[in-house]
């Protein structure tokens, strides 16, 4: 799914904030100091909220993405465009654009799960540094007893029920960390590099979903997304006394990290 129609609210929507992405951009030059040969590589890198504070890193940096709308937001962080990062507009289920054997880091935030598997896969093999290379993966981990949780479960549900699968950020991950284990790569321990108090209530959640096209990182028929919300809104008054109300919960970002065994 493309990301233009969203990229001028997509912050609002979803944004970490600044405080974050500075804590996570702090933890990353932590995890990849031995891992400063090549070039660090940001799959997804969107609007360039936490891409803005990876530019101090001691490796150089690229960031690729297939939204025009969203790499134009992230050079406007840049007062002085001549000082914007390299941005590559490239389609992540096609050949990544960069010299081959010339990646050490590769990184991508709430991003993979969107990109076909083998392509990766193939991806990593060819652009891996053959003197070191490393995977990091980002998610955001909440309490199963949030409203954002529990109501991105029942969106889960309730795509299934309309014939239709949801992208899985985590199973996702688990399934590509397999394979690379498989082939000789390991997984280190996962750091969490920020942790927040979040006010949020249920109807935030279906507001958020109506203001963009299609549904869960798909498109669809609007009338089908119509019917989506509206079992969504019945399902949220089941669970919740009130969809109104704005319960308070904590949630952190967690980085998730292999190594890669192909050179």
């Amino acid at each position: 799914m493309q990301f233009n129609d969203q990229a001028d609210i997509y912050d609002e929507r979803t944004g970490l904030g600044a405080k974050t992405a500075k804590n996570i951009a702090l933890a990353l030059e932590q995890m990849i100091k031995p891992y400063l040969a090549g070039q660090f590589l940001e799959i997804g890198a969107g609007t360039g909220e936490i891409g803005f504070y990876l530019q101090n890193l001691p490796i150089p940096y690229v960031g690729i993405d297939l939204s025009s709308g969203m790499l134009d937001v992230y050079r406007k962080r840049f007062k002085d465009l001549k000082s914007a990062p390299n941005l590559i507009e490239t389609d992540g289920n096609k050949i990544w654009p960069l010299d081959h054997n010339s990646v050490s880091v590769f990184f991508s935030s709430r991003a993979m799960h969107q990109l076909d598997q083998q392509n990766v896969l193939n991806q990593l093999q060819n652009l891996s540094s053959t003197q070191g290379a490393i995977l990091i993966l980002g998610n955001v981990k909440r309490d199963k007893n949030s409203a954002k949780a529990i109501m991105r479960k029942e969106m889960h549900k309730v795509l299934n029920e309309f014939g239709l699968k949801e992208k899985s950020g985590q199973s996702n991950r688990n399934q590509l960390f397999e394979v690379i284990e498989s082939q000789g790569g390991k997984r280190l321990k996962p750091v969490t590099a920020s942790h927040w108090q979040v006010s949020h209530s249920p109807i935030e959640s279906i507001n958020s979903w109506k203001k963009v096209d299609g549904i869960a990182g798909q498109i669809i028929e609007p009338t089908i997304k119509q019917q989506i919300l509206e079992t969504l809104i019945l399902r949220a008054e089941d669970k919740f006394s009130n969809i109104n109300q704005v319960l308070e919960t904590e949630e952190s970002y967690q980085l998730n990290a292999i190594t890669l065994p192909y050179n």
